[in-house]
């Protein structure tokens, strides 16, 4: 039995933080946890005191669903790569990451913002906020979905489990904080908002870690559990119904 709520423990952790933990350097440019300080402080603001640390507080967000609006606004918060002007960005169906609909290319700036809808089909649609038009449509096997970065350095996605197992995104959940992003007005960072760390090199050679090659604002989402999460919480429970099964049959 006791093994059994360790199991299911485990599974509610593995749920709730995620199955890694990245280690994020401060690198030799603007650091992430400058970057997400900075969003604090100002006027109307919670003090900088408030802001995540970028090590311990990490969201160990992977896979998303829009909330029932069917609406979610991706806000370009900063890039300061190498490859700013050829990176892209977007999201892609987990169960064919070769289906991708792009949100911010190459050229896109700090403060732009791209809507991105879903439909009751699984049909997923970006809409340029900054610029105008439809940057484009594509049908998912489900509504729920990642977002990836692609450039020189490769395609990387928020599954740690399509990138070999390493952490190529850090993610930062909103607790209500209020807080200021370039361009915008002061506003509360709830909970179904999170800040998105990329690092555009791949952690088995060539990067820094400092996950600060792209920082975006994503909102009106929720995390979804990665499946074998699912798969661990399930078994967990089904043990603990059996046991308790066991136990009324023997008091009988």
């Amino acid at each position: 039995m006791k093994a059994l709520k360790t199991l299911v423990a485990s599974a509610v952790l593995a749920m709730s933080t995620g199955a890694f933990a990245a280690t994020v350097l401060p690198g030799s440019e603007t650091s992430l946890q400058t970057i997400i300080n900075n969003a604090y402080g100002g006027p109307g603001a919670s003090p900088v005191s408030a802001a995540p640390n970028v090590n311990t507080n990490q969201a160990g967000a992977e896979l998303f669903q829009i909330e029932a609006s069917g609406g979610s606004i991706a806000t370009m918060i900063l890039e300061i790569a190498g490859n700013a002007n050829i990176n892209t960005f977007g999201i892609y169906d987990p169960y064919n990451t070769a289906t991708q609909l792009q949100l911010f290319s190459g050229s896109a700036s700090s403060g732009a913002q791209v809507a991105i809808t879903v439909d009751a089909s699984n049909q997923f649609k970006a809409v340029d906020l900054t610029n105008g038009g439809i940057l484009g449509s594509m049908l998912f096997t489900s509504s729920t979905f990642g977002y990836y970065l692609s450039g020189p350095g490769g395609t990387f996605f928020s599954q740690a489990s399509q990138n070999g197992g390493n952490e190529q995104m850090v993610s930062y959940q909103g607790d209500g904080d209020t807080v200021q992003f370039p361009g915008r007005a002061t506003g509360v960072w709830g909970s179904s908002s999170y800040v998105l760390g990329w690092e555009d090199q791949s952690l088995s050679g060539g990067s820094d870690r400092d996950y600060n090659d792209m920082v975006v604002y994503v909102e009106s989402v929720t995390k979804v559990p990665e499946p074998g999460s699912l798969a661990l919480l399930g078994l967990g429970l089904s043990g603990l119904a059996f046991v308790s099964r066991r136990k009324q049959k023997g008091a009988k």
